[in-house]
């Protein structure tokens, strides 16, 4: 497909999508147009209805007779305004619900809504006498003998009038929509013609380019496609980038391989045109030195292309540096240069997950390969090379230590340069340093060259540390936590968290948390379910809110309360953990219920809701008082069971009854429910939070746990970052 056809298709596709939105508008436009005709139609032709009526009812008088009628022609020329419709009409007594009345004149058995009223002021309705007709309906009170009286006028005029005045003015009006929406896509079309010109003029640009031609594309673009603009220059950017590292090293590689073939070429002439032995011999051998040096630059070249085009910061990930070193050391080893070598390595005083960077790992053992290979090279045969690595606040440092010779500190700069041998005499390409300073500089990271312990060479690798909470917490529970805790830490020294969950049990994971973040402290306020969602009502300003009342927390975060927060896919957090990235669910907790094991054998606790009601009957007396449950007014967990426990059946329901009758008693909480039924004030305590329970059950073993069989309600206690 062409670029024109692209932009041709574009444009298409941007009109239909017009056309359909101007289709959907016309739609909802017709049906108003459709009822604002009929509605106008109805009030012209009511009009006439009306004056109709009131001409008869003037002519209406009284006498020793009863009432009596003179019709007006006046009325009649009224109606016949419509000439098409046909008119029927009735003057009558009404009786007292408009059903039984005395006709006057005109025809009997007109329909009429039995809860009409009548008044003197006209009132209008449809109704069906053969056919469809409107009626108007008016009264008038008269003195007679015997006393006032109402006599009624109906008249009823059939539609066809109305239709087509309906039908003359929708068409009217659409013709007049029509003409205007046709001028609208105009004007969109031609917009959108225009909106698209700096496409077509990057699209030019582009096009008129030589291959070699990688400049910026110029110009201001309009706000919403800049973010287009801009993913359009930087990929000219990276791709320029890429193509001067390949030029650069087709170049190196081009020079070096070139010089190092051409004197591998003289060696090899000069021996097979000497014709003494001896002489002969020692060419060769400077041949085969010569061509190891031309391996060990082709390996270095191939190692900085590598080294260079892995250096992306994005192809970063999380990699633990301990076990990268130990695997590159034990494959260096099975060289038979190291066997009078000493080689240690000091990381053991590094804890798990503390030794963890963004980095490549390929990237990482190549540069220490390097940096080995040259203390073997340039050292001594005995030479003691010690590999460490050291946690600094925000770094992590590989430090690289030997008994060589050394490098001094005025040719420092110019050792970590390609191609830039500080020693001839010992084969060196002049690449290792460089490839090694390419891998710390790709890695964000900083060479530092300097004096070892051991007299020779010290090279120090120092790595950026990531955030704890990003490499340390991978489980999806501890990544909320600290995900949520983590929100403001470079602001701000204390974090507030104001939560419906004990402090006990919050403390380890906050105190976790501490001890990664140095120099930030958790300020933890605890709240009943209840108190805590009036406190955010009325503008408390916490940094995370707990709770375990999900629907109390819901109606916080619907009100727009909540920060939306940006979850990274890795951290793979199961999709009915997070509710709009804004509400966060971090456990999984069943309500089950507990009982004093001196008072029941658990094998004669009900197994259903529909046996748990009968249970509580059958057992009242001694049940009376003594069975547990949350306070409604002041739990907001014990008022989601209860909500969600009737939504599961009319078995809830027996049970809420049979709770009343044996005069349950309420508790704020399930550690209250769980000591007083320890302590055999009440012997059972129905949906109590199960990880509490389980808990404080395992260390009292007066108290059991019990699950129904048929279902066990399940929380997740969430958390949110305030807006605030």
């Amino acid at each position: 497909m062409t670029t024109e056809a692209r932009d041709f298709s574009l444009q298409r596709r941007l009109l239909g999508l017009m056309a359909l939105g101007f289709t959907g508008l016309l739609l909802i436009i017709s049906l108003l147009l459709w009822t604002y005709a009929r509605n106008a139609s109805n009030r012209t032709y009511d009009l006439l209805l009306a004056g109709a009526a009131l001409s008869v009812l003037e002519r209406v008088s009284t006498g020793p007779a009863g009432p009596t009628v003179d019709l007006p022609s006046s009325a009649m020329d009224i109606l016949a305004l419509a000439p098409d419709d046909r008119v029927v009409y009735r003057v009558f007594l009404p009786g007292s619900a408009l059903i039984t009345s005395e006709l006057i004149t005109g025809a009997d058995g007109l329909p009429l809504p039995a809860n009409l009223p009548l008044a003197s002021t006209p009132a209008f309705f449809d109704a069906d006498h053969g056919v469809p007709y409107r009626f108007v309906l008016q009264g008038r009170q008269l003195n007679s003998v015997n006393g006032r009286i109402w006599v009624a006028v109906q008249i009823g005029q059939t539609l066809e009038a109305r239709r087509a005045d309906q039908l003359s003015l929708f068409l009217n009006g659409m013709a007049g929509l029509a003409v205007v929406s046709l001028i609208g896509l105009g004007f969109v079309w031609f917009a959108i013609r225009r909106a698209l010109f700096p496409l077509r003029r990057i699209e030019a640009d582009l096009r008129t380019r030589a291959p070699d031609d990688l400049a910026l594309v110029l110009g201001t673009p309009p706000r919403e496609i800049r973010g287009l603009f801009d993913a359009i220059n930087g990929f000219i950017t990276s791709l320029d980038h890429n193509r001067k590292l390949t030029e650069g090293f087709i170049a190196d590689v081009a020079h070096q391989t070139r010089t190092a073939l051409s004197a591998l070429q003289g060696h090899l002439s000069l021996a097979a045109d000497s014709g003494n032995p001896d002489k002969m011999r020692d060419r060769l051998a400077r041949a085969e030195q010569q061509a190891e040096r031309t391996v060990r630059l082709t390996n270095q070249l191939l190692a900085n292309a590598m080294v260079t085009h892995r250096s992306n910061r994005a192809t970063l990930k999380p990699v633990a540096l301990r076990p990268v070193v130990r695997d590159a050391l034990a494959e260096l080893l099975r060289d038979s240069r190291m066997r009078e070598i000493t080689l240690t390595f000091d990381a053991d005083h590094i804890k798990d997950g503390d030794d963890v960077v963004l980095a490549d790992a390929l990237s990482v053992q190549e540069a220490l390969r390097n940096l080995i290979d040259n203390a073997v090279r340039h050292g001594p045969a005995d030479n003691t090379i010690a590999i460490s690595l050291h946690v600094r606040t925000d770094e992590l440092v590989l430090l690289v230590e030997d008994a060589g010779p050394g490098i001094p500190e005025a040719d420092r700069a110019r050792a970590t340069e390609r191609f830039s041998s500080l020693s001839p005499e010992t084969a060196g390409s002049g690449l290792g340093l460089a490839i090694v300073k390419a891998v710390a500089e790709g890695h964000g990271g900083t060479l530092t060259l300097g004096i070892s312990l051991l007299g020779g060479l010290a090279v120090s690798m120092e790595f950026p540390r990531p955030a704890p909470r990003a490499t340390r917490l991978a489980t999806p529970v501890a990544w909320v936590i600290a995900s949520l805790l983590g929100v403001g830490v470079a602001d701000a020294q204390t974090i507030t968290i104001f939560s419906a969950t004990d402090t006990a049990a919050m403390a380890p994971m906050v105190e976790r948390f501490e001890a990664l973040t140095p120099g930030v402290t958790v300020t933890y306020k605890e709240f009943q379910t209840v108190e805590l969602h009036r406190a955010m009502l009325e503008g408390a300003s916490p940094d995370v809110v707990i709770s375990p009342a999900m629907d109390l927390q819901v109606d916080l975060v619907n009100r727009g309360l909540a920060r939306r927060l940006e979850i990274p896919e890795s951290n793979d957090l199961p999709e009915w953990a997070s509710w709009r990235s804004e509400l966060f669910g971090f456990t999984f907790e069943p309500a089950v219920i507990i009982y004093n094991r001196a008072a029941f054998d658990p094998d004669n606790l009900p197994v259903e809701h529909g046996e748990l009601a009968n249970f509580i009957r059958d057992n009242e007396p001694a049940l009376r008082q003594r069975i547990g449950t949350y306070d409604l007014r002041r739990s907001g967990i014990g008022y989601l069971y209860a909500t969600q426990d009737v939504v599961q059946g009319l078995q809830a329901q027996r049970v809420t009854e049979a709770l009343g009758r044996a005069d349950q008693r309420i508790y704020c909480c399930t550690s209250d429910m769980v000591a007083a039924t320890a302590t055999g004030e009440i012997v059972i305590a129905i949906n109590v939070i199960g990880a509490y329970a389980l808990a404080l059950a395992a260390d009292d073993d007066r108290v059991g746990v019990h699950f129904l069989s048929d279902y066990n309600l399940v929380m997740a206690r969430s958390a949110f970052v305030p807006a605030s």
